[in-house]
């Protein structure tokens, strides 16, 4: 898997936000597309969270919404059960991560994909 979108739960968006402190909640997605042999970020896209101001089942729309924009990988705050359980079903990998930006939670991520 050479080119992979990761995807981010941000603030605000981009690669210098710091990640935000909930998955279904999150204001804004960090999408990065890196060549995960060599680091390289190719693009980058911030997507408004449509979770975010839901009534209700924001963690699914999040997840669906990650799902539609080709994220193969999820970095940041642990999604509830229904999210998780929707990621899972989209194939979408989890790495649960908080307290960094989204440059160091990339670095971390492309860590744990070569571990694989």
């Amino acid at each position: 898997m050479p080119v992979v979108r990761i995807a981010f739960a941000t603030n605000k968006g981009g690669l210098d936000d710091t990640l935000a402190d909930r998955f279904g909640r999150a204001p804004t997605f960090t999408i990065v597309e890196v060549d995960t042999d060599t680091g390289e970020v190719k693009k980058v896209e911030v997507i408004e969270n449509p979770g975010y101001r839901a009534g209700s089942g924001a963690g699914v729309k999040a997840a669906q919404a990650l799902g539609d924009h080709g994220a193969k990988v999820y970095v940041g705050p642990n999604p509830g059960p229904n999210a998780t359980a929707a990621l899972q079903y989209l194939g979408v990998k989890v790495i649960p991560l908080t307290g960094a930006t989204v440059r160091e939670a990339l670095a971390k991520a492309l860590e744990e994909l070569k571990q694989q």
